[in-house]
């Protein structure tokens, strides 16, 4: 019986070993994660965008960019035909087109 409690206790001190490394390793990526999402500008399309592009990216990578709305259509272009990003629907497009142009661009209002 104190056997039995004694080698349960040590299975789960020993899947705490495992996991908590991976805790811990991961958690400085999904703060910075976290921290993106909250700096980008509210605003339609701001979710979406995230999503889409933070498949791929750290977001700040993305937050850094001025590009025109062309600049964006074509970045988003050439993540799809180059990268293997998912093909966007129109509406889609549209959304990500209309939240990085208002608030990512040259004369953007940030």
């Amino acid at each position: 019986m104190i056997l039995n409690r004694f080698f349960k206790l040590s299975r789960q001190f020993s899947a705490a070993l495992i996991v908590l490394p991976i805790v811990v390793v991961t958690s400085p990526v999904l703060a910075e994660d976290d921290t993106a999402y909250l700096a980008m500008i509210d605003g339609d399309g701001k979710d979406f965008a995230y999503l889409v592009c933070s498949d791929c990216h750290a977001m700040q990578h993305v937050l850094q960019k001025r590009y025109s709305r062309r600049g964006w259509r074509d970045a988003i272009t050439r993540m799809t035909l180059d990268f293997g990003m998912a093909e966007l629907e129109a509406n889609e497009r549209t959304l990500i087109l209309d939240y990085l142009s208002r608030y990512y661009s040259p004369g953007s209002i940030r």
